[in-house]
C-alpha cells in the first residue's frame, strides 16, 4: 500500500521508520519549521533510510502538487499548520486522516498537550479523526488514554505520541486493507473547546489564584519550550521548571520563599508549599541547592 505523510516536525520519524521496516511503500511531504536543527535532522534520518521526501516552499500549492504527483490512496497528517482543502483531497480519491495529540472535541487547537498538562487532566488522549473542513473536527475513527504521570512534560508527551499513533495507524491501515468501513467514534458528553496558542497570561503563574498543584503542572506543561512556568523575582523574569507539591499546611503569604538552603520551598495560596527543583534566569539554569547563591533568599517574594 503507497501511503503518505505530511509533517512539519522530527515526531514523524518513528512512524516513518516503522511503516518502511514492515514494507510499505511511503511519500513524505515536509513543511519545514523555523528550528533549522529539526529541518536538518529529518531530511537527513529519511535520507538515511532511503524514504522519498518533497520539501515544501509554497505552501498554497506545493502540497497539492505533491498528492497530485504521488497519488497515495491514503494519507496522514501529523502537524501541518494550514488547514487543508477536502474537497481537493477527495477529488484526487485520497482517504486523509489528522494524528492530534489530544481529546476530541474537548481539546481542539494547535498545541492539545499545553492544555491537557496545564489543567492537570487524569489522563492524556491521542486521537486520529478524518480531515474536514475544520481543524480537528473530523469523524474519530481510533483514540488512546495513557495516564498523566507526574513526571510528564511537554516534550516528553510529544515523543511519547509519536509512538503511541503508531498503534493507531496500523489499526486503520488493516481496516483499509481488509476493504471494511472503520467505525466512528461517538464522543457524547464531551463538550467541544478549541484552545489557541498559550498566550504570556497563560504561562504566567498567579499567586494569588493558583493552587500549588496548579503551579507544578504549568511547570511541566512549559517544559522544556518555554523553559517553565513564569514569574517575577526583584522584577526580573525567572521560570519555574520543575517544581512538586509539599503538603505541609502553611500559612504564609503566597510566593514567600519559606526555605533557601538544599531546598527551595515557596508558600502557595491553597495553604501548601511548593519544593521548587529547577529555575531558569538570566539566559541559565540554576538548581535549588545554588538558589541562594543567586540572592533567592528566605523571607523574599515571587510575584
Amino acid at each position: 500500500m503507497h501511503i503518505g505523510i505530511i509533517c512539519n516536525s522530527d515526531e514523524c520519524i518513528p512512524l516513518a521508520y516503522t511503516l518502511a521496516n514492515q514494507g510499505l511503500q511511503l511519500c513524505i511531504f515536509f513543511s519545514p519549521p523555523p528550528d533549522n536543527y529539526i529541518c536538518e535532522k529529518v531530511t537527513k534520518l529519511l535520507e538515511v533510510a532511503r524514504i522519498p521526501y518533497t520539501t515544501e516552499k509554497d505552501p498554497k500549492k506545493d502540497v497539492y502538487d505533491w498528492m497530485e504527483k504521488e497519488r497515495p490512496p491514503v494519507i496522514f497528517v501529523l502537524g501541518y499548520k494550514y488547514l487543508l482543502d477536502v474537497k481537493k483531497i477527495g477529488a484526487l480519491n485520497i482517504t486523509a486522516f489528522n494524528i492530534h495529540y489530544g481529546a476530541l472535541p474537548a481539546f481542539r487547537g494547535p498545541v492539545p498537550v499545553f492544555w491537557q498538562l496545564k489543567q492537570g487532566q487524569p489522563s492524556l488522549e491521542i486521537s486520529i479523526h478524518r480531515l474536514s473542513a475544520k481543524f480537528d473536527d473530523g469523524e474519530i475513527v481510533w483514540k488512546k488514554e495513557t495516564p498523566n504521570m507526574p513526571y510528564y512534560n511537554y516534550s516528553y508527551v510529544h515523543q511519547l505520541f509519536s509512538r503511541l499513533c503508531i498503534e493507531g495507524v496500523q489499526f486503520i491501515l488493516q481496516v483499509m486493507r481488509s476493504q471494511l468501513p472503520l467505525p466512528g467514534i461517538q464522543e457524547k458528553n464531551k463538550k467541544s473547546e478549541y484552545y489557541k496558542r498559550p498566550q504570556l497570561t497563560d504561562v504566567m503563574i498567579n499567586w494569588q489564584m493558583m493552587t500549588a498543584e496548579e503551579i507544578c503542572n504549568l511547570a511541566r506543561a512549559c517544559n522544556p519550550w518555554n523553559k517553565g512556568a513564569q514569574t517575577f523575582f526583584n522584577k526580573q523574569e525567572v521560570k519555574f521548571m520543575d517544581a512538586v507539591v509539599v503538603h505541609t499546611p502553611v500559612s504564609d503569604v503566597a510566593g514567600t520563599i519559606l526555605q533557601d538552603d538544599e531546598r527551595l520551598l515557596v508558600a502557595c495560596a491553597d495553604g501548601k508549599m511548593i519544593n521548587v527543583n529547577m529555575l531558569y534566569t538570566g539566559d541559565f539554569f540554576v538548581p535549588a541547592y545554588h538558589a541562594a547563591a543567586w540572592g533567592f533568599l528566605r523571607g523574599k517574594i515571587f510575584g
